[in-house]
């Protein structure tokens, strides 16, 4: 591949990015975080609730924001509301998704089961902070490192995920 060629094919993927993660996130945002953060409480309650023993009374979302962007979960627990924000958590879902999209070489079925992998373990990801967050929030907040560290990790994890499923077939000829 000629230099010049290569130059445009990294502008076009930049510019399909950009235009894919500015919609997706916007209609995430509006459209389905309020029923994510609903599956995410159900999932992470079910968890905590008999998985981990805590005695939880019920749950709920408080959606809030522009865009829904103050969403947040939370649980009644003995009478106490412990909350946590979601919508930034949760938002690498469309970046991922917006990386699969504009990459270029990608069948349709390849393209869907990447983003069906990596939304999954995504998901998982998600469930898992909300559980540990909720069941071991005295330890995570009093001047730990943890929040910080994690925040870092959801940064990163869309961009390995898509490296990884994405050109899985180049990293190994590489090794």
């Amino acid at each position: 591949m000629s230099k010049g060629k290569g130059k445009w094919n990294v502008l076009l993927f930049c510019l399909k990015f950009v235009i894919f993660v500015s919609v997706l996130v916007i209609l995430w945002w509006w459209l389905l975080l309020p029923h994510y953060a609903q599956f995410l409480l159900q999932c992470s309650g079910v968890i905590l609730k008999y998985l981990l023993k805590m005695p939880i009374e019920s749950g709920f979302i408080a959606v809030d924001g522009v865009l829904h962007t103050k969403t947040v979960l939370g649980f009644v627990v003995n009478g106490h509301k412990p909350a946590m924000p979601v919508a930034l958590l949760v938002t690498n879902l469309p970046p991922y998704i917006s990386l699969v999209l504009a990459t270029s070489g990608l069948t349709v079925k390849k393209r869907l089961l990447i983003m069906v992998y990596g939304c999954s373990i995504l998901c998982f990801f998600h469930v898992a902070f909300i559980v540990l967050a909720m069941r071991f929030s005295g330890i995570m907040n009093a001047g730990s490192e943890i929040p910080t560290a994690v925040v870092q990790f959801f940064l990163t994890l869309p961009f390995m995920l898509w490296i990884v499923f994405a050109y899985w077939n180049k990293l190994t000829d590489f090794i």
